[in-house]
């Protein structure tokens, strides 16, 4: 009896122990023209948990906060939800505006890129309070034209892809651009890579590129049939991962041929820059732009 409890408790352990040590992977995704967020497990590419976008509620920057909460812009504005679907705070744009990004900084705040004259740039702390303000001008004159997705550099200053201008600025929290780059293609959003330089998804041009700012030099170009499986329509959101890999977020929404190419709306490539996993099933998953691994 009791060597039969000792074998019983040992599989106990050795069940725990798997369980523990086994890893599950969740993907935070939208996507422009999706009605809905969603968060899947990668593994089953099945959906865990969804909120639903209303009609016109262009989503393009999606992230979660250490606390567990889902932030998303939605063009009209930025939300913070809990995961039981509670609102925490609501940052509406003022009419002839956008906000299109939302992401979360490392002290925890939220960094808001509105569309407009002026473009302004916001952090938030988890009340909704607005703790820093960043205007300057694009020169574009059309809000959609401006930015999708910007971001904060290690400097404290803000990268922001300027879609309709083909550049990419260097702006400082006083509104003052340091820097500019003239790249090629319609620049949707932008990586750091450890090595210093960035990752660039170029939009409409169906390609990314890996480009040393500080001298505007283009290191790596990936172009649309770079990718074995793979046709690059609009190049959104590019996201690194941990081993040297990278998310590719392949939206379709400008091309009337995207769906009938068969080609995946989401991909990620390991380092050597072929595609490990992909999710390709426009049935039961929308347009994706935006994501966030979690």
């Amino acid at each position: 009896m009791k060597k039969r409890l000792v074998l019983l408790l040992m599989t106990l352990f050795v069940a725990m122990y798997v369980m523990a040590e086994k890893k599950v992977d969740r993907l935070l995704l939208a996507g422009s023209g999706w009605n809905k967020i969603v968060i899947i497990d990668k593994e089953t590419k099945k959906v865990e948990w969804e909120y639903p976008l209303e009609r016109g509620w262009e989503c393009n920057s999606v992230a979660m906060t250490p606390e567990g909460h889902i932030l998303f812009s939605y063009r009209r504005g930025a939300k913070l939800v809990t995961y039981d679907k509670q609102e925490i705070w609501n940052i509406e744009a003022p009419q002839g505006t956008e906000i299109q990004t939302a992401k979360v900084l490392p002290n925890g705040n939220c960094l808001l890129g509105r569309c407009g004259t002026p473009t302004v740039l916001m952090e938030v702390n988890a009340k909704g309070e607005i703790v820093s303000q960043t205007e300057f001008e694009t020169k574009l004159e059309r809000p959609h034209s401006q930015f999708r997705q910007v971001t904060k550099n290690e400097q404290g200053n803000y990268m922001i892809p300027l879609l309709g201008a083909s550049e990419i600025w260097e702006v400082s929290p006083a509104g003052k651009v340091l820097h500019s780059v003239k790249i090629e293609g319609s620049p949707f959003g932008m990586a750091p890579l450890p090595n210093g330089n960035w990752l660039v998804g170029c939009g409409d041009s169906h390609f990314y590129i890996e480009l040393n700012y500080k001298t505007g030099e283009v290191l790596r170009k990936v172009n649309a049939k770079d990718i074995d499986g793979v046709t690059l329509f609009f190049v959104a959101q590019l996201q690194p991962t941990k081993d040297g890999g990278l998310y590719i977020c392949n939206w379709q929404g400008h091309d009337k041929n995207a769906s009938e190419a068969n080609s995946p709306q989401l991909i990620e490539l390991d380092a050597s820059g072929k595609m490990v996993w992909n999710l390709n099933d426009n049935a039961s998953f929308g347009m994706i732009s935006a994501i966030c691994p979690l």
